[in-house]
Formats: structure tokens, sequence, C-alpha cells
């Protein structure tokens, strides 16, 4: 059951929205309220009660949606739908910068609205169940070996914490985190996985998924990001609501693509490890990534920091990007070029070819804050590894 509020001027727009509502098939109470966007500060009391905002505005102006974003600042677990003719490509970014998750063009696509609302009820209902966490890996900028990172936490959580890992490959370019795991040829790729999202079940997936160790499965990317450019937030949905039933870790890659696609895997998980390197177009695009967490409305919590390639000799040291970034990162990796390029040219884990190196052990302690051996201990240590850490944000001064 999910509780909606509509805000609609126009009574038309409203019966007709209530009516598809009804013909849905999502089990819901609704609630309506006259007035446009720019009067949401109206419904504040509403709108903290509802799990989903529907915006029903014909006329909508940009400076009318940072009504919608205070909304959703004052209240991080509601959903909101905007509904508007007035749909530009610039307004869909506005307005996904604005903190709306669903936008629909009027009239409304039934088939595309019963998509939408189904996602928001799914969404609810994985926060009330036990569920397997979600994990994601991003970087502002290319280059500070994140992808590494990532597919190597996955195979020390699946092969020294013996827990269940997925780990899924949403780079949207050219995806190849599986070649840094196995020389084995992906049984299927995301995108075959979304042509067939219809017969998507535990059977079908067991299929799709390429197996690296006993504990870990792989979902490798398109592969191509024309095809990339094809997969649905609602495909993604489905797969991430079957997965999250069957591993203790659902690991995903997300690289530097930020769009509609990325953030509805960012919105979906628990935590988020931006990985950057010691330069100052690191720090640059680092800041502007965690500026767009804010305005997507993501806790700070959310939010690790994890220097790569970490040189105690380099000019931006860790002061100045906690100073800069307004928290102390939580984890540095050494720079270890030998290993890393050996364990990448011959496709296999740090593991495989560099166990006592230094940068495989700082990589096994990291998948160790992130899940400890202890599980009585788990449900202390990620509030604290993801905790919030004080500090106000500056502006990066270049010190050249």
């Amino acid at each position: 059951m999910i509780d909606i509020l509509l805000v609609s001027a126009n009574d038309a727009c409203a019966k007709e929205i209530g009516a598809q509502l009804r013909n849905s098939g999502i089990a819901h109470t609704l609630h309506s309220e006259a007035g446009a966007a720019k009067t949401l500060a109206r419904h504040a009391g509403s709108i903290k009660k509802a799990d989903l905002l529907i915006i029903e505005d014909s006329h909508l102006a940009a400076a009318d949606l940072a009504a919608i974003e205070e909304a959703s600042a004052h209240a991080p677990h509601l959903a909101c739908m905007l509904v508007t003719s007035a749909l530009s490509t610039d307004m869909l970014m506005a307005a996904m910068r604005a903190g709306v998750r669903h936008v629909l063009s009027w009239p409304i696509d039934p088939t595309a609205f019963a998509r939408e609302l189904s996602h928001v009820a799914s969404k609810k209902h994985a926060h009330t169940r036990r569920a397997g966490r979600v994990l994601s890996f991003v970087a502002g900028k290319g280059g500070c070996g994140t992808t590494l990172i990532a597919t190597n936490v996955a195979y020390a959580l699946a092969a020294s914490r013996d827990k269940r890992v997925l780990f899924v490959d949403l780079n949207q370019q050219f995806a190849d985190a599986s070649l840094l795991l196995s020389d084995k040829a992906p049984a299927a790729t995301l995108y075959d996985l979304g042509t067939q999202i219809d017969r998507l079940d535990a059977a079908f997936f067991e299929a799709c998924v390429t197996r690296v160790h006993p504990n870990l499965d792989v979902l490798a990317g398109a592969g191509d990001p024309v095809k990339a450019g094809e997969l649905r937030a609602s495909h993604l949905q489905r797969v991430l609501t079957l997965v999250r039933d069957q591993y203790d870790i659902v690991l995903c890659d997300v690289g530097q693509s930020i769009n509609p696609l990325s953030i509805h895997v960012l919105d979906q998980s628990d935590a988020l490890g931006v990985v950057l390197a010691q330069s100052v177009p690191h720090l640059h695009a680092t800041r502007r990534l965690i500026d767009l967490f804010g305005q997507l409305g993501y806790a700070p919590s959310k939010t690790r920091l994890i220097v790569n390639h970490y040189d105690k000799r380099e000019q931006v040291g860790l002061e100045a990007i906690a100073r800069t970034l307004g928290a102390k990162p939580v984890h540095v990796l050494p720079h270890d070029a030998k290993s890393a390029r050996h364990a990448v040219n011959q496709g296999v884990p740090l593991y495989t070819v560099a166990k006592n190196g230094a940068l495989t052990k700082s990589i096994d302690a990291l998948a160790t804050l992130l899940c400890p051996a202890e599980t009585t201990q788990e449900k202390r240590i990620f509030p604290r590894f993801f905790a919030a850490k004080p500090g106000a944000r500056q502006q990066l001064k270049p010190s050249h």
C-alpha cells in the first residue's frame, strides 16, 4: 500500500489521474489538493505523510522546481512524480536535479504510469523487508581505478568474508569489468536481460550471470554505449528486486555515468563509495559529484570517500581533500602499479597474483570495513563506516 498525495490545479486532469490510479492495480490511498507546483509549501504536512507526491502542472516553469526541491529535502524518502505537458530535455534534467524521479508527459500513457507506480511500490516494499545490501562505486572523473577497486572488493567479500555477492557492471560506455575477474565470456549482459525482462525469474537470472567464484556472480555490462542507452530503469528495478533476496551484497560499478538509469541505482544503494585520486581535477570533479548528490537528496552519511593511488608526497594531501570536500576519506589505497597491471593483464583478481601485496591487503581492509567478519558487529560497523563526518565544504582553490 502506498500513500499518494496528488497536487493539481486542473480538476479534469486530477479526475483522469485518479481513474488511472484505480485501474493500475497498485494498492494505494489517495489524497488530492488543488494547486500548482509553486504552491507545494502549503501542503507540507500532507507531503511528509506521503510515499508518493504526484504534481500535475501543465504550466510548469523552471523556477517552480525550487518548490519541489524544497519538498524533497524535507522528506528524503518521498518519491516525486511530475506530470506536465511542458516537457523538454532541459526541463527533464532540471526536474531530476530537483529530486523528481518520475516524469510523465500529458496525456499520461497508462502503461508507463502503471510501471512507475509499480516502481514506487516495490521501493517502499524494499525498505520494509530484510534484503541484501546494495553498494555502489562511483567516480567524478576517470582514471582513478574505480572498476579495479570495485571488482576486487567484490572478490574479497566473496572469497574472504563468505558473502554471496553479485557484481553488476553498470558502466555505460564499453563495460569490461568482467575482464578483471575472469577469462570466461559472459553468459549474457545486462542489455540481453533487459530485452527478455518478461522472462525474469530466479532460474532465468541464474542462466544470465557468470560465476567467477562459488560466492561471486557477475552480471556483465552492455559493452556497447548504444545498447546501454536502451536500458530502462524499470527493468533494472525488477532485477534489483529479485537479486536482493538472493545475495548478501549487490555491488554495482556505476563509473562516471550520471543519468536517469544510474541515478535509479544510486537511489537504491545503501552506500556510495566515491573514488578519487590526489589531483586538482579529481577534486573539482568529486566536489561537483558530491554537490549533485546533495541536489538529489542523498544524506551525507550515504557517501564515503576512498582515495586511490595514495602517495603522502603528493601536493594534494588528505587534509586538502577533507577541507575541500567537507568529509575525511574513510580509506586510502596505495599506489601499486605493478600488482594492478599484472592482475589486469591476466584478467584475474589481485588475490590471485599478489596476495601479499600492499594494494591487495588494503582492498581486503576496505572489504573488512564494508563487511566485518563477525555477524554481531555488522549492524554496528555499517553505520560507523558510512556515518556523516563533520566539516563544512569550502571552495576549491587550485595552487597554480
